[in-house]
């Protein structure tokens, strides 16, 4: 049971062990107590007996935190507790400590409101999303990207998924030029959506489509690439994979494998901003020479421009995403054997075919699915949080980062253990491994 839930079930605590210590004077009466959640208040009373002695007994009373924070009183104190060794003799030792016997005190707690009456997406009372949303109600996810892009493919199952799981309407839509990418968030706004999700790949030719809809009451999140423009578009949160620890890691898995020389750096989209950063950072971690971009795109011939950037000087390249690792690969591969070719992706089983082969050195996973599954979830969290950007409370918006998983050939072979979870429980991914390696070994001739 997670610590949440344990929190919420968990109705009753008990406090054991509570030793009172015995103090005479006038400030007997007066000591108060309040436990680490301060939840109650617990303090010593006494009072001196015809016959000398001293009886002394607790009282609790509860801490409501909210009366506190508006200055109301609090609940008055509970009934006398007494412990069973409560007397003080009126000879007693002077300056001697003595111990009453142990008094086990049970705070109840109240049990959670419902869900009728706290109101969708509240824990415990406290509100965490002030605007509840139903079938109707509409949410939009435009992205960037080609539709030939497996990355794009698995974050738009994820979507799917994530929208038949959260029963929503949800529009999702994906655009190759930033232009028509701002004109489809003007559409959302237009049809009434109540939060919009949008990738940041050219911040600077969404942001007036992005402030129309701020200034329409529209809550905006945003993932994928452009965390550094987050707020700037007036994003509440943003959800992506950490770009710089892509360079960073790219730089350490060929330091592991002792390249020297330049690296190609190959950028598949011209206006990726988010590109850029995994180059910019790989730039600054990588020592062992310089670090070249190479440019491609659908009108060139990409095989080509890598071939014509492979220099002497070059001991290593990474393609940033699966297609250009098909296009880095076949260029380079028969060509130059002794260049260090790497790849960021999150594609099955191509890129780990080609990493079994010995095509690739190594693969940055970028978790593409997850991007899908949290976008969604953190639309749905932007839309009702009480504490948008706009209103002042936070100055930036919240990043949502997840880092890059190194896959090596390593890995790959574990999946064909015998003892392989995934070949236990997803055998066609086996299967489907399988063949692509099949696959790989008759395109390089071996």
């Amino acid at each position: 049971m997670s610590g949440g839930w344990k929190m919420i079930n968990d109705h009753r605590h008990t406090l054991v062990g509570l030793v009172v210590g015995l103090i005479i004077g006038a400030s007997a009466t007066g000591l108060i107590w309040a436990t680490s959640g301060s939840t109650a208040e617990v303090r010593v009373v006494a009072r001196k007996l015809d016959d000398g002695r001293v009886e002394v007994a607790l009282q609790t009373r509860p801490v409501d935190p909210q009366a506190q924070l508006e200055g109301l009183d609090s609940p008055g104190w509970g009934d006398r507790l007494s412990p069973e060794f409560r007397f003080l003799a009126g000879d007693a030792t002077v300056n001697r400590w003595y111990a009453s016997s142990v008094v086990t005190i049970e705070s109840e707690e109240p049990a959670p409101p419902s869900v009728a009456e706290i109101g969708p997406f509240e824990i415990s009372g406290t509100p965490t999303v002030s605007r509840p949303f139903d079938r109707d109600t509409l949410f939009c996810v435009l992205t960037h990207g080609v539709q030939e892009d497996f990355f794009w493919f698995q974050v738009y199952s994820a979507l799917l998924d994530a929208r038949r799981w959260n029963d929503i309407n949800l529009r999702a839509e994906m655009y190759t030029k930033g232009v028509d990418q701002a004109d489809g968030i003007r559409r959302c706004v237009e049809d009434g959506a109540a939060a919009i999700a949008t990738t940041l790949a050219e911040p600077d030719v969404l942001l007036p489509a992005l402030q129309e809809a701020s200034e329409a009451g529209v809550r905006v999140v945003t993932f994928n690439s452009g965390a550094e423009r987050a707020t700037d578009v007036g994003s509440i949160a943003h959800v992506s994979i950490d770009e710089a620890a892509v360079g960073r890691t790219a730089a350490e898995q060929f330091r592991q494998r002792e390249v020297s020389g330049d690296l190609l750096c190959i950028i598949h989209e011209p206006s990726n901003t988010g590109l850029e950063e995994r180059c910019d950072s790989l730039e600054i971690s990588y020592d062992g020479g310089s670090v070249i971009r190479v440019r491609i795109s659908d009108a060139d011939d990409s095989s080509a421009t890598i071939t014509a950037h492979a220099t002497d000087d070059v001991g290593g390249a990474i393609a940033l995403n699966s297609n250009t690792a098909y296009l880095m690969a076949e260029a380079l591969s028969a060509a130059r054997p002794d260049i260090v070719l790497a790849a960021v992706s999150a594609e099955f089983p191509t890129p780990l075919a080609m990493l079994y082969s010995g095509r690739l050195s190594f693969v940055l996973w970028s978790h593409a699915l997850e991007q899908g599954y949290l976008t969604t979830t953190t639309l749905l969290w932007g839309h009702g949080t009480p504490f948008p950007v706009q209103t002042g409370l936070f100055a930036e918006a919240t990043q949502i980062s997840i880092l890059p998983t190194v896959v090596t050939a390593e890995a790959v072979q574990a999946m064909f253990d015998a003892d392989s979870a995934i070949r236990g429980t997803l055998p066609a991914w086996i299967d489907a491994l399988e063949r692509a390696i099949r696959d790989e070994s008759a395109q390089s001739g071996e």
